[in-house]
């Protein structure tokens, strides 16, 4: 096998994880896919990059040497291919990522239309940490991600750059339609105290746990949280079927044998953002996918939120929606 270069990208991405299941998260792709991958990269080099522990692993005296050659191969690669696509007028395929979001479909049906002829092709992921890692990797060229408050949220990686779209965007609770607290007009956060809460869905901890953490401990208690590694439809069902509680943005659609209320004081809120490689994207298509992006997002609040019967008399509940500058 001939070395390239996204087998370089996977060694340094070991590196700087030290873990095959973060560096598998970030290049997304499966733990066994990245393993055998390694293992076809160390049969090529003649060596074992990496050495296995109990906290992860650590590159090899040979591994240590490829990740200097490969760090510096890539540096220039990036640089050849940022400085490239000046030249090309913005016109080839836009690689496109988002966090898991009830608009996803329509915002993209709306983005194809503004961006007519130009080639998409997307990646969808619930942690904001792993998209941001694939921008910086050159895996992505664009993506939309929701993130907490900037002590929480994963910073920006060199040359990667971010547009609020819309901020703040206040955190409701989703609670099952049997709950003591359903008929209430809103719901004091420590008031959820003996709650079971249902995590995100499974996905690298991109700082959203620890922020619901910190507030529900500034609140004067600790959240229970019970189940793990669940996607969006699993947490529905168990929302409905009396198992647990979860936070849920104002977009979120009608729920069978769920409610959706008012967190009073909206103590949690959101961001959404684009984050783009400056040298990938210009700031006219940035601008075109934002656009695309908050005309969605009022369609979707209007046709979700608005049938909630405490939506319109609570105006401070409602997210503020930036167009682009």
């Amino acid at each position: 096998m001939e070395l390239e270069i996204r087998h370089l990208r996977v060694v340094c991405r070991l590196a700087d994880t030290g873990s095959v299941s973060k560096a598998a998260a970030a290049l997304g792709v499966s733990q066994p896919s990245l393993t055998a991958q390694l293992h076809r990269i160390e049969e090529a080099v003649g060596g074992s990059l990496f050495a296995r522990g109990t906290t992860g692993v650590v590159p090899t005296p040979l591994g240590k040497h490829v990740l200097s050659r490969s760090r510096a191969m890539l540096a220039d690669m990036d640089e050849l291919i940022g400085s490239s696509r000046r030249y090309t007028s913005g016109s080839g395929t836009l690689r496109l990522g988002s966090s898991r979001t009830v608009m996803f479909g329509a915002w993209l049906a709306r983005l194809e239309g503004a961006l007519s002829g130009r080639e998409i092709t997307t990646q969808v992921d619930s942690s904001s940490a792993v998209l941001t890692e694939l921008l910086a990797a050159d895996i992505l060229d664009i993506a939309m991600i929701g993130r907490a408050e900037d002590a929480y949220a994963p910073p920006c990686p060199a040359g990667v750059r971010e547009q609020t779209m819309v901020f703040p965007e206040p955190f409701s609770i989703a609670i099952p339609a049997d709950h003591p607290l359903a008929g209430a007009d809103e719901v004091k956060l420590v008031e959820l105290a003996d709650d079971v809460w249902i995590c995100p869905p499974a996905g690298k901890e991109d700082g959203e746990l620890a922020y619901l953490r910190d507030v529900c401990e500034d609140a004067g208690f600790t959240p229970q949280f019970r189940y793990g590694n669940l996607d969006t439809t699993e947490i529905e069902q168990l929302i409905g079927a009396g198992r647990g509680i979860c936070l849920c943005a104002p977009t979120v659609r009608e729920l069978p044998r769920t409610v959706v209320k008012p967190l009073a004081g909206h103590p949690l809120r959101w961001r959404r953002t684009l984050r783009w490689r400056h040298d990938n994207v210009s700031q006219e298509t940035v601008n075109a996918i934002h656009q695309a992006f908050v005309d969605t997002y009022r369609e979707t609040i209007a046709a979700n939120a608005s049938a909630r019967s405490w939506w319109e008399g609570r105006p401070e509940a409602h997210p503020t929606v930036i167009d682009p500058g």
